[in-house]
């Protein structure tokens, strides 16, 4: 159930814009359950910023300990994966990106991109996610393209993480930037967004025109930017509105849906091979991205 709540929520702040809403209406904060095991049955306070839309993860966390035991760490090489990285790679090599390119994924969870970047023929990767043992160490190198897809959520100072990624970026390279979508999200019927705000792990969410506010920031060169999620594809099984279907009919139980066991779950709702086939024509969450290169001569984040 979804339950609203102003109680003892006084003098917000929104981190992108600055705008303080003294007194928050019910029109802006609310709460909602998590989507994995550990957090399905406890619900965290979300406050809307009514100037620039961008959603806030109210209560305080731990990150070290809400990242123990994290589902999407248990990810696998699947065919939704390769359908979907697959679409996120075609983006990156319209760019020009170069098989010998050194790539750093930012935020690389257990290394799923990693490896399928490997499989396709890059052999220069790098991964970095302080909460993953394996790649826990931020690499000091510089690289042609750093990527941090699914990321910028999660941090809760995103400028500070931002600028981190800018001084990874060579000149000339490339730098992307994914991320959830907070425009559409009602704070009056929070539950079938459950797997964009995944609570508590995403911290802020930014609507496009945020994203591209804090692109702006950067002082890079815009190349292209997206709307629609790099997870939509005409591919069997690999469109964002089968993941969400998906997720729905497992009461959007995250560790439900990593188990190898899960996919029985389309025996009992055949349905789901209707989004599995055509579901990109269904979109049900966009995901905004934008592609940046810095300028031959830059060295860094402008402010």
């Amino acid at each position: 159930m979804i339950t609203k709540t102003v109680s003892d929520t006084t003098a917000i702040a929104c981190t992108l814009c600055g705008h303080v809403s003294e007194r928050p209406s019910s029109d802006e904060v609310g709460s909602v359950r998590g989507n994995t095991q550990r957090f399905r049955d406890r619900q965290f306070r979300i406050w809307k910023c009514p100037e620039c839309l961008t959603l806030h993860s109210l209560d305080p966390v731990v990150m070290s300990d809400i990242y123990r035991e994290y589902p999407p760490n248990r990810r696998r090489l699947d065919v939704f994966a390769k359908g979907t990285l697959g679409n996120l790679l075609s983006r990156l090599e319209e760019a020009g990106l170069a098989k010998d390119a050194a790539i750093l994924d930012y935020g690389c969870g257990n290394g799923i991109f990693l490896e399928f970047l490997e499989q396709r023929g890059y052999r220069k990767v790098s991964g970095y996610d302080p909460y993953v043992a394996d790649f826990s160490s931020l690499p000091l190198a510089d690289f042609d393209c750093v990527v941090a897809n699914d990321v910028i959520e999660h941090v809760e100072d995103p400028r500070a993480m931002l600028s981190e990624c800018v001084r990874r970026v060579r000149p000339g390279g490339l730098l992307y930037i994914g991320t959830a979508d907070s425009e559409p999200v009602d704070m009056h019927d929070l539950e079938p967004h459950l797997m964009r705000l995944h609570q508590p792990f995403h911290r802020i969410i930014f609507a496009e025109q945020g994203l591209h506010r804090l692109a702006g920031e950067t002082g890079m060169d815009l190349v292209r930017s997206w709307r629609r999620s790099y997870m939509d594809t005409l591919l069997p099984f690999s469109n964002y509105r089968f993941l969400d279907e998906f997720n729905r009919a497992l009461d959007h139980n995250m560790d439900r849906a990593m188990d190898p066991d899960a996919a029985k779950v389309l025996l009992k709702r055949p349905d789901l091979l209707f989004y599995a086939l055509f579901g990109y024509f269904f979109p049900s969450a966009c995901e905004p991205a934008v592609l940046l290169r810095k300028c031959a001569s830059d060295r860094g984040l402008t402010r």
